[in-house]
This record gives structure tokens, sequence and C-alpha cells, in this order.
């Protein structure tokens, strides 16, 4: 069992999926922040989350709260 997980922990987790997922680079959703990205721990304003779940084309809702469940595929 995972130990909970943090709200920004969860947003890149699902961030990085996406993107990976829909070919999309890093660079299209960060300026300058992609390693703290890619650690999960870079902080980022509302706003931004919107974008982001806008360039990915999904709920931006969904990207912040609803955790990915790990498959065989992508654990």
């Amino acid at each position: 069992m995972n130990a909970k997980k943090g709200v920004i922990e969860v947003f890149w987790t699902n961030v990085l999926w996406h993107m990976e997922n829909k070919n999309i680079k890093m660079s299209d959703l960060v300026n300058g922040k992609t390693t703290a990205a890619k650690n999960k721990t870079a902080n980022i304003m509302l706003r931004r989350v919107q974008e982001i779940a806008d360039i990915l084309e999904i709920d931006d809702y969904a990207i912040l709260f609803e955790e990915i469940e790990p498959t065989e595929e992508n654990e």
C-alpha cells in the first residue's frame, strides 16, 4: 500500500503520465522548472494548472486530485 501523496506530487505524476502518453514535451508545459517537475516537487499556480490541463486536453480537477492507478505497463 502506498503512502498518501500530496496534491503537488499527484499533480506532477498525472502531468508526467499524460505528457508521456500524448508525446508532449516538458518544455511545452513548464518554463525552466523541468527538474523540479520531473521530481514532482515544483510549486505551481492554479492558473498554470488550468493552462497545463488545457495543453494536455484533460479536466483540470482530474489532474489535481485523481491519482492515476498504476498498471503493469506504467509501474
